[in-house]
C-alpha cells in the first residue's frame, strides 16, 4: 500500500467511480419509481442503499476475478506485462473513443417507459435492482486489472472496495437530492461523457504503463 502507484490507481478508480455514479440512469429511475408509486423517503433510501451496496459488492467480486487474471498475466510475462497492457490500453482508448457501441451500459428503465406501464411495484423494484447490480462499469474493471498487473490482486480489490462503495454512497445521496426535487440542479451527464472520460483515463494509464512510469 506504500507504493506511490497504488495511490495513483486509487485516485483514478475513485474518479471513474464518481463519474459513473453521477450518470442519471444510475439514480434518476429510483427517484422516478418513488414518485410513481408514492414511496416514503425511508423506503426509497433503504431500497436504493441495498441496490447500491449490491452493485458495489458485485464490482469488488469482479475485481477479485480480473485481479487474479491480471496477477497471472504479470507472473507469466514478467517485465513485459506492464508494457503489453499499456499498449492494449492505448488501443482500447482509441476504440472506445471512436466506437460508441463498444462502451454501453444496460439501460435502467423509468416507470414511465411505455413497456413499464403495467409493471407492479415488485416487478419495478426487481428490474431496477437487477439492472443496477448487473451493469458494472467496464472502465473500472480495466483499472482494477491494470492495478493487479502492477501491484497484485489484493491491491486491485482494495482499489475496487474504496471506489465502488464511495460511488454507492454518492448514488444514495443523489437519490435523496432527487427525491427532494433537486434533480434539475444536478449535473446532466450522459453515457458519452463517461465514455470520453474512460477513454482519456485508459490513454493516460496506458502511456504511463507503456513508458514505465508505473513499472
Amino acid at each position: 500500500m506504500n507504493d506511490p502507484s497504488f495511490w495513483g490507481f486509487l485516485g483514478i478508480g475513485i474518479g471513474t467511480a464518481v463519474l459513473h455514479a453521477l450518470l442519471p440512469n444510475h439514480w434518476l429511475p429510483f427517484v422516478a419509481a418513488a414518485r410513481a408509486y408514492r414511496w416514503r423517503k425511508s423506503e426509497l433510501l433503504r431500497f436504493t442503499a441495498g441496490a447500491a451496496v449490491a452493485h458495489a459488492l458485485m464490482l469488488v467480486a469482479l475485481a477479485g476475478v480480473v485481479g487474479l487474471v491480471g496477477e497471472g498475466v504479470a507472473h507469466f510475462l514478467h517485465e513485459q506485462a506492464t508494457r503489453l497492457i499499456g499498449t492494449i490500453f492505448v488501443g482500447l482508448a482509441v476504440l472506445i473513443f471512436f466506437a460508441p457501441n463498444l462502451y454501453r451500459h444496460r439501460h435502467i428503465h423509468h416507470p414511465e417507459c411505455e413497456h413499464c406501464h403495467d409493471a407492479g411495484q415488485t416487478l419495478t423494484k426487481a428490474g431496477l435492482f437487477a439492472a443496477l447490480v448487473f451493469s458494472p462499469c467496464e472502465g473500472l474493471l480495466l483499472i482494477f486489472f491494470a492495478a493487479a498487473v502492477r501491484l497484485g490482486w489484493l491491491h486491485a480489490i482494495v482499489v475496487a472496495a474504496f471506489s465502488s462503495f464511495l460511488a454507492a454512497m454518492l448514488m444514495v445521496l443523489l437519490v435523496l437530492l432527487g427525491y427532494r426535487g433537486w434533480e434539475r440542479s444536478l449535473a446532466r451527464l450522459h453515457e458519452a461523457h463517461e465514455r470520453y472520460f474512460v477513454s482519456g483515463v485508459l490513454l493516460v494509464l496506458g502511456l504511463l504503463l507503456l513508458f514505465g512510469h508505473l513499472h
